[in-house]
């Protein structure tokens, strides 16, 4: 019964299912998928691309693959739509994707797609480069595009050259100001252009920056014959331009420089074509631009405005030739001189030509271009043989002493009579007239390298015809005309100047028997007035700051009558001079870059003003060096004698010292070399009178003191005064001269406190053995917490040998290096009395005052000595022109008269 039940069951479930197949006609279909057969896509782009499917059943998945082509980045693989990113290509390329669905009946279908991948195109970019001026405004344009999608960036980069400042440097077009340049120079850019794609283009280029140029033309006459057709060459900021005279030696020589040069020196010489080595020369210390060149507003127009003020002279006008130049033997010998007093160099700028401009000796100056004048005359004055041209002749002085002597020797007084034909010839000396006479001048002697002038009395002209001269203790008033070039002037005769020359037989007209009752009185020198009556100034050169003259005075000596024991009265007749001499005049007109400036005022200064020195009593009034301690409110002290003031600066820099008295001092800077200043003071009494005046040195202290100081010397060594040696004709070159003796003198300073003053007049080495003329002891006294005194005991006293009876007291004030060695300057004063119980009072000439001092050996003497080897017999052929060891003194011959006897 049971295997019955089973059976039926199982036949029913059979028959259920056969019944349900045979129920329906459906099949299950396969799916299909489409898609699009290509796409396009950018590299490193992104798509989608979609694909269609159907089946018969709902049922459906996806599946992305890649089968060839580079590799796409896929996302979305299992979906209908799937991600595409195309890789960087370096080339157009392909890929094959396909599309595959399976129905839930594990049935599928395929399609294939290609994915065509375009490899991006570079933007494209042009932009021109070219030149442009200097400190002109510069655009660079670019232009750029993009074929396939867009520009989306500029970059411009400098890539070399000086840097500017880019302006749109992210933009197509950059902008810059073009620097200052003084040659053609490259300036490198670079463009960088990126496009949609971050891909980009570079383009470079230069721009070559462009200098402009100023042009300067010089003209004028080579004097003489002997220069028709010359050869002209001219140097400026560096170059060499040349130009040919016509047959009378007129020229016109263009020259240029970079438009922002201020050094507009220029260096002008001519060369004979028929004589060789006959040269001319001049210095053309500031040169003003051709019209055409004078932009209005630009810097040259501003630069020769800035020079005209400096140098009191119009500007240039249309039509104008400033820079007109004559090339003479004055012109020449002033080269020649300032080329020796430069070192044996051309000075290359207008501070290095003034610096030794006021170098140069007039004496010097105008025998030099009478020798130059001979020179050209050729013959039996030409080049000496071994001489290659004027230059080498006037700077050797052994060569130029030699010619000198050997010209006089073929015809004598031939320098002094080319010297009279110089000072007649107007085109030589030219005439002075109203626009280029100053209104003051000081008068400046030659200094040695190194040193600064000293000495000198101020010349006023006033407009009306008015004039003083200042001197040290007075004023001499004149009044003054100028006729046919030359400056006249009459004194009023009331005011004399005080000198003291030595008692010998003719001094006044004293007879021997006078001189003896001098002698026998103790009366070695007298006291005599000098007292001017007319002067007469010819220019000889007109200098960039320092003009030359020679100024030939009259008037009255008279000794002042001496009563001598017994009631005998010497008193000659007052006696009639002419004097000649050839000066350096300082034009105070073209101080204006040389001037004191407040905010270097304050502190510690060296100046001279007008005081009574020593005791009441014991002492005596002078122009004084002083210390004055200036505050920079205004306000100030003169340590000597603690003298209160206020000061105040006008605007032409002159320094004015008020004291409490009403007196004051003004005090004018005409100079400078390092820290040292020349200095003019007059010192005027509380009525505005004048009381004395001088020109000498001004300082600031630098801080040196005797404590930290060690002042004192081997024993091979000493200190050699040099305060009196800053005259030029003191040295040769950087050697100070033996000059018989007269430049010895000094102090020697053993550790031990002892020493002596070393001195001595004899005949010149070269076997020089020292001498100690006395013997001494020092010290230094603290007197401050910053100041040391240092205490030279030169004298005992007769009645008690353990007493000082004369002392002389140094304070130091700077020190540095000198020309010979270590350099100090000091404060110093000397006190005096007579014996151990007299009151002390201040040496006579040696009252408060700067003193200079330079450390040398024993040695020096005998290494520097001069030995005179060279005979001279005429201007022939073949005489050599060696120098000796060392070489000589330049001769001077004229044209300073000698002075009288005893002065």
């Amino acid at each position: 019964m049971k295997n019955k039940i089973l059976y039926n069951l199982s036949l029913s479930i059979i028959a259920c299912a056969v019944l349900a197949g045979c129920g329906s006609d459906d099949k299950d279909e396969v799916p299909t998928v489409s898609v699009a057969s290509a796409v396009s896509l950018k590299e490193s782009r992104t798509t989608t691309i979609a694909a269609t499917a159907d089946d018969d059943d709902d049922t459906i998945t996806y599946s992305w693959t890649q089968l060839s082509g580079p590799t796409l980045t896929l996302t979305n693989t299992t979906t209908a739509t799937v991600g595409v990113t195309a890789p960087a290509v370096s080339a157009d390329a392909a890929a094959v994707l396909r599309i595959t669905v399976t129905d839930k009946g594990n049935q599928t279908a395929s399609a294939d797609v290609t994915v065509n991948v375009a490899n991006n195109q570079f933007p494209t970019v042009t932009a021109t480069f070219g030149s442009a001026a200097e400190k002109s405004s510069v655009s660079l344009a670019a232009t750029a595009a993009d074929t396939d999608g867009t520009v989306t960036t500029y970059n411009w980069v400098q890539t070399s050259g000086d840097p500017v400042t880019l302006t749109g440097a992210d933009t197509a077009t950059l902008s810059f100001t073009a620097p200052s340049v003084t040659e053609d120079t490259p300036l490198g850019f670079s463009l960088t252009v990126t496009d949609d794609d971050e891909e980009a283009t570079l383009v470079e280029g230069v721009v070559t920056i462009t200098p402009v140029k100023t042009s300067f033309t010089v003209t004028g006459t080579v004097s003489e014959a002997a220069f028709a057709n010359a050869t002209i060459r001219g140097t400026l900021a560096g170059q060499t331009f040349t130009a040919t005279a016509d047959a009378t030696g007129t020229f016109s020589l263009p020259m240029q420089a970079d438009d922002d040069e201020t050094n507009l020196f220029a260096d002008i010489r001519a060369s004979s074509v028929t004589t060789t080595g006959l040269q001319y020369y001049k210095f053309v210390p500031s040169l003003t631009a051709d019209a055409t060149q004078a932009v209005a507003g630009s810097l040259t127009t501003r630069l020769s405005s800035a020079v005209a003020a400096l140098f009191d002279v119009r500007p240039m006008a249309e039509g104008d030739s400033p820079n007109t130049v004559s090339i003479n033997a004055v012109s020449t010998a002033l080269y020649s001189l300032i080329v020796a007093a430069n070192g044996g160099t051309a000075p290359i700028n207008l501070d290095s030509f003034t610096l030794v401009e006021k170098s140069v000796s007039p004496d010097e100056l105008i025998e030099a271009a009478a020798v130059v004048k001979l020179i050209t005359q050729g013959g039996v004055f030409a080049l000496p043989e071994g001489v290659t041209n004027v230059l080498e002749l006037l700077t050797n002085t052994q060569a130029y002493n030699d010619y000198v002597a050997a010209a006089e020797a073929q015809d004598p007084n031939i320098i002094t009579d080319t010297i009279d034909e110089i000072i007649a010839d107007p085109e030589l000396t030219p005439p002075v007239d109203a626009t280029s006479l100053a209104s003051a001048y000081f008068e400046i002697y030659p200094a040695a390298t190194g040193f600064l002038s000293r000495g000198g009395n101020k010349f006023n002209f006033n407009s009306d015809g008015t004039g003083s001269e200042v001197f040290n203790s007075g004023i001499h008033q004149f009044e003054w005309t100028l006729t046919e070039g030359k400056v006249d002037i009459t004194y009023s005769g009331e005011t004399s100047t005080t000198y003291f020359p030595t008692v010998v037989v003719g001094l006044f007209g004293l007879t021997q028997e006078q001189v003896n009752q001098l002698y026998d009185a103790r009366y070695f020198q007298v006291e005599a007035k000098q007292t001017p009556l007319t002067a007469s100034l010819t220019r000889i050169i007109q200098g960039e700051k320092t003009d030359t003259y020679r100024v030939v005075e009259t008037g009255t000596r008279a000794m002042v009558p001496v009563t001598l024991p017994g009631g005998v009265v010497i008193a000659p007749d007052p006696v009639s001079y002419e004097s000649t001499e050839d000066q350096l005049l300082r034009n105070a007109d073209k101080l204006g870059d040389v001037k004191f400036v407040a905010e270097d005022l304050d502190g510690e200064w060296l100046f001279e003003h007008y005081y009574y020195a020593g005791e009441e009593g014991f002492g005596y009034s002078d122009m004084f060096a002083d210390i004055f301690d200036i505050n920079p409110d205004g306000t100030g002290v003169a340590l000597e004698n603690d003298k209160p003031f206020t000061w105040e600066l006008d605007d032409k820099g002159l320094f004015v010292v008020t004291f409490e008295d009403g007196s004051y001092s003004e005090i004018m800077k005409l100079d400078q070399l390092g820290t040292d200043i020349q200095v003019f003071s007059a010192s005027y009494d509380a009525e505005g009178t004048l009381i004395a005046a001088d020109a000498d040195y001004a300082l600031k202290l630098d801080g040196s003191d005797f404590s930290t100081y060690d002042q004192s010397n081997p024993e091979d060594m000493y200190w050699q005064t040099t305060i009196n040696q800053w005259v030029k004709s003191a040295w040769d070159e950087d050697t100070l001269l033996w000059d018989d003796g007269f430049a010895y003198f000094g102090w020697q300073f053993l550790e031990d406190g002892t020493g002596y003053q070393m001195g001595s007049s004899m005949t010149s080495p070269p076997d020089f053995e020292p001498v100690f003329n006395t013997s001494l002891s020092w010290d230094e006294e603290v007197i401050s917490e910053d100041e040391s005194i240092m205490s030279i005991n030169r004298r005992m006293c007769p009645d008690d040998q353990t007493q000082v009876c004369t002392q002389r007291q140094w304070r130091l004030l700077k020190s540095t290096d000198g020309i010979l060695g270590s350099r100090i300057y000091v404060f110093e004063v000397q006190d005096q009395r007579f014996d151990s119980t007299s009151p002390w009072y201040i040496t006579t000439g040696i009252g408060p005052r700067l003193n200079i001092y330079e450390e040398i050996t024993f040695d020096y003497w005998n290494e520097t000595a001069i030995t005179e080897e060279v005979a001279v017999s005429g201007l022939a052929k073949g005489i050599s022109f060696t120098s000796s060891k060392k070489s000589i003194a330049r001769t001077v011959l004229e044209p300073n008269q000698k002075p009288q006897l005893g002065l």
